[in-house]
């Protein structure tokens, strides 16, 4: 019904859609409701629902039951007129609960079951609606592990659940499983180690994105222009012809697919999310894909449409675990401003747009990776790092993200350096105590991996990173957590990524680095790797169990994990690795007591109707000290009471007064009053004995080895007590002499005792002088050969007086040329010298002559391959044909190729070869590799 106003004629109707009523358990689930009037400036909404009122243009209501509803508008138009507009609303019932339906089941492999929303009788005119390949049929039989869900459709309206369905013992989690990048190069964490992925259709110099589902299967992946689906096949779109995405080839983080979660349904639609070249239209744009379209295959649904602008190269996300949303966080060009949007049942909506942090306001600025680290194991909250690089410097902000609420609070910014190299990738350890950074060089500048350990005080992170690897001639690119638990980094250009094999590690042989780490199988890399949501690549775990307790003649305990939970199991357990199981039992936990330490290998046998599984672990059981015995209560006369714990452990801690004044297995007590000790064993410390004793402690006469001094850090002084009373004497330095002499600054203390049995003890500070300060490399290296020479250089730091004993020279500076140990005596002012020595060493670099072709053809010049060498070991060449075989080895430079294979001449052409030797004079040197090619001339 439509009321007429008194002076109007009858008022443009409103628009209505989702005519049905709420479902309790998707409150985004609305009527929506349009005012199609442009020249509306006010609006007043009645929903006839309860007194539900609403002033937006657009507003969404609920209904709770269904029904006909009378809704009321009264718009106020630009010229302050106002017109009233009534419309009858039909809200339609929801389709009724689903029977007997699980959320969550777990089947055997090769099993079947039928899943079915109606088992006890379907409501008349229902229809439905099945992911993940649109079946319509009312019931699904299902023999493979994944997601189901169906939509029931009754007049319009819509009921919707899922299922997951799991396989015993298959793996889940897997959506990270699959990547696709660079030069159609592909990696398949479904295996270990990854194997290559050839397939791929994509070729691109920098982001990209992939997306699997739980059980590893590819979904679709895409370089923010193009999407492909698990065929190779570029996705069509269900509009129409797809216009390409708004991506950029040369965007840091082109792409980003995030799942949109739906209400009690699987996650069957996906956000792509794009970013443009800075130097382009910086867009941030979103497209849909919905994946139960074109037979599971995927159709784009949605395209192009514009988040933001201006926007960097810039996006990532994590998913909020505890209620299976996602967050993605872009940030502004121009200014330091953060967009965060949430990917909820309700829709995709930005939230939030904190400013934080420097301004990304130059193309260089707006360039670099932004990161999420995974959540922190006891505040839950993540790191999100982003790079800046320069020039002029390069820079990486910390920021704090809660991912309950969506929160991003500033940490601190971190200077990494001058630019060029110029930083480009990041990546957080397992823990988020270590981050990775990669730098690109140029202009002369060598390209860098570094670690940062982030537990350091912030004054050392940067002087303490480690430099994994360094190049000048190849460009570092992305750096990506997989699911193997391994860090890699594109190298453009390479058929390899190169691998961080223990990202925990504090030191190059901890971090375990290989450059060429994972084999592309033949294709390249580029400086792009996908982008993925955060949670996508970490880790998961399997069945197994965990141990707690870990000292001798204490209890350990066991603790099994279900295998394929809710299916029962019964669990037996061979505590000593001798092959000997207990009784079977359907209890998860075990406890066993261990009388000797030493490392176990633990087998659990886990049983039910789908499998028989044995898993090992090793546990390593430590020794409980032995009872520590103080003695009794003690009465003396001393400046402390020596005390000692008389057993073995590998720490040791005396407790006085509630706090540790000791961690040595000895003791000297000070005071009178309670010490209590305790010996600990472990990386936890958790075996350990202990006792307590309690000392009156009267302190004997003074003591006294004179008042604080000062040396040059060559000469000595004798200390000694002055008095004869003191029969016994115990020096810091381990003397036991009335008198020592030392030679170097410090503190020396000594403890003495009486005839009383009196103890008493004191302490000298000796400083030293200034002294001369010299940086004489230890080193030299000259190739006498050659004809070399080289300046040998003090490097004082002040002006003093040189002398070189070996010639008598007096300057700073000398040249030689033979080798041998050089000495220099520098004097300062104050009269302190020091002498330095450096060696001059024959070292010659190796060099190669390999001519670039030779013409075997028997007219007498040039016939054979000769290579020129010298200073060189361990030589090897190999040299093949166009199929990869070896046609020509050697290890004997002396050795010739006559251009034959086999007996027979080889065709005229270019021959690849490869040349490995070590540095005659450089043993630690690693083996150097030479690649080149040599033509045949007939």
């Amino acid at each position: 019904m439509l009321l007429i106003g008194a002076n109007a004629l009858a008022q443009t109707p409103f628009e209505v859609k989702g005519q049905c009523m709420q479902n309790p358990d998707c409150e985004a689930d609305s009527t929506s409701f349009r005012d199609p009037v442009i020249d509306a400036t006010a609006w007043r909404w009645s929903f006839g629902e309860g007194g539900a009122t609403d002033t937006r243009r657009n507003p969404q209501h609920s209904y709770t039951s269904p029904g006909t509803y009378t809704v009321t508008l009264i718009r106020t138009l630009k010229n302050g007129a106002t017109e009233t507009v009534t419309q009858p609303v039909q809200i339609g019932e929801l389709p009724p609960e689903f029977q007997q339906w699980r959320i969550d089941t777990t089947i055997c492999k090769g099993d079947t079951i039928t899943l079915d929303p109606y088992p006890n009788g379907a409501p008349a005119g229902a229809k439905y609606i099945w992911y993940p390949k649109g079946d319509t049929t009312q019931t699904l039989r299902v023999d493979s592990s994944g997601c189901y869900s169906v939509e029931v459709i009754i007049n319009g309206c819509k009921m919707q659940n899922r299922i997951n369905v799991k396989i015993c013992m298959e793996p889940q989690a897997q959506e990270g499983s699959k990547w696709y990048f660079g030069g159609n190069a592909g990696l398949d964490f479904s295996n270990t180690p990854p194997s290559p992925l050839t397939d791929g259709k994509l070729n691109t110099p920098e982001g990209t994105s992939s997306i699997a589902n739980s059980k590893g299967q590819l979904l679709f992946y895409s370089d923010g222009i193009k999407v492909w689906n698990k065929n190779g096949d570029e996705m069509t779109c269900t509009f129409g012809a797809c216009a390409p995405m708004k991506g950029s080839p040369n965007s840091t983080q082109s792409v980003l697919i995030v799942p949109q979660p739906t209400c009690r349904g699987c996650e069957y639609l996906y956000n792509v999310f794009t970013t443009s070249d800075i130097n382009g239209e910086k867009l941030l744009t979103v497209s849909v894909v919905d994946m139960r379209r074109n037979n599971g295959l995927g159709q784009i649904i949605e395209q192009n449409t514009t988040l933001q602008t201006p926007t960097t190269e810039r996006i990532a996300a994590v998913r909020n675990d505890r209620d299976s949303t996602y967050w993605v966080v872009s940030h502004d060009y121009g200014t330091n401003k953060f967009r965060i949007f949430h990917a909820t049942t309700g829709g995709l909506v930005e939230v939030a747009a904190p400013e934080l942090g420097m301004a990304h306001d130059s193309t260089n600025k707006a360039e670099g990776y932004m990161k999420f680290s995974a959540p922190d194991s006891t505040t839950g909250f993540r790191q999100l790092a982003v790079v800046i690089p320069g020039p002029a410097r390069n820079y990486v902000e910390l920021f704090s993200f809660d991912d309950s609420t969506g929160t991003l609070t500033y940490k601190k910014t971190m200077d990494l350096g001058p630019a060029p190299p110029i930083a480009y990738g990041i990546e957080f350890s397992p823990t988020g105590e270590k981050m990775y950074v990669s730098f690109q060089g140029e202009n002369g500048t060598k390209s860098y991996l570094k670690q940062y350990d982030l537990t350091l005080p912030d004054s050392l992170v940067i002087e303490t990173a480690i430099t994994i690897d360094s190049s000048a001639t190849q460009k570092f690119g992305a750096l990506q957590f997989g699911p193997d638990g391994r860090i890699y980094m594109a190298i453009q250009g390479s058929e390899y990524l190169a691998t961080i094999g223990e990202p925990e590690g504090n030191s190059l042989t901890g971090v375990d680095y290989e450059r060429d780490g994972a084999n592309l199988g033949g294709k390249k890399s580029q400086l792009g790797l996908p982008n993925m949501v955060q949670d996508f690549t970490q880790e998961s775990s399997g069945p197994g169990f965990e141990a707690d307790g870990f000292c001798t003649n204490e209890p350990t305990t066991f603790q099994a994990s279900p295998m394929c939970d809710p299916i029962e199991d019964t669990y037996s357990w061979d505590f000593l690795g001798n092959g000997q199981f207990s009784t079977p039992s359907k209890q998860q936990q075990a406890t066993y007591t261990y009388t000797k330490p030493g490392t176990y290998m633990v087998a659990m046998r886990a049983t039910n109707k789908c499998t028989d599984t044995t898993i090992v672990q090793e546990v390593t059981i430590y020794e409980t000290p032995s009872d520590i015995d103080l003695g009794p209560d003690k009465d003396t006369c001393g400046a402390y009471v020596p005390l000692d714990m008389k057993v073995n452990a590998e720490v040791y801690r005396w407790i006085y007064r509630g706090r540790v004044v000791g961690r040595s297995r000895t003791y000297n007590a000070p005071s009178t009053g309670r010490y209590i000790a305790i010996a600990f064993n472990g990386p936890q410390g958790d075996c350990y004995a202990a006792d307590t004793i309690e000392i009156t402690l009267r302190k004997p006469p003074a003591v006294s080895i004179g008042p604080d001094t000062t040396l040059c850090r060559d000469s000595s002084i004798v200390l000694g007590v002055g008095s004869t009373r003191w029969i016994e004497f115990n020096w810091s330095t381990g003397e036991t002499t009335p008198e020592i002499t030392v030679r170097e600054p410090g503190s020396y203390s000594v403890t003495v005792k009486d005839r009383n049995d009196c103890y008493n003890s004191d302490t000298i500070q000796i400083g030293e002088r200034p002294s001369p300060i010299l940086g004489l490399a230890p080193e030299n290296y000259i190739c006498i050969p050659d004809g070399q020479s080289v300046i040998l250089d003090a490097n004082g730091r002040e002006p003093y007086e040189y002398l070189w004993p070996h010639s008598g020279d007096t300057t700073k500076t000398i040249t030689v040329n033979q080798e041998g140990k050089y000495t220099v005596r520098a004097t300062n002012k104050e009269g302190c010298s020091v002498e330095q020595t450096t060696e001059v060493i024959d070292k010659c670099e190796p060099r190669f002559f390999i001519p670039d072709a030779f013409t075997p053809d028997g007219e007498g010049h040039n016939e054979i391959l000769q290579v020129f060498g010298a200073y060189y070991t361990n030589f090897s060449m190999r040299i093949y044909n166009r199929w990869g075989e070896v046609i020509f080895a050697t290890t004997d430079i002396e050795a010739r190729w006559d251009g034959t294979y086999k007996g027979l001449k080889v065709q005229p052409g270019s021959y690849p070869y490869i040349i490995s030797y070590e540095a005659l004079y450089y043993p630690e040197r690693n083996p150097i590799t030479k690649r080149g090619s040599v033509m045949v001339i007939r």
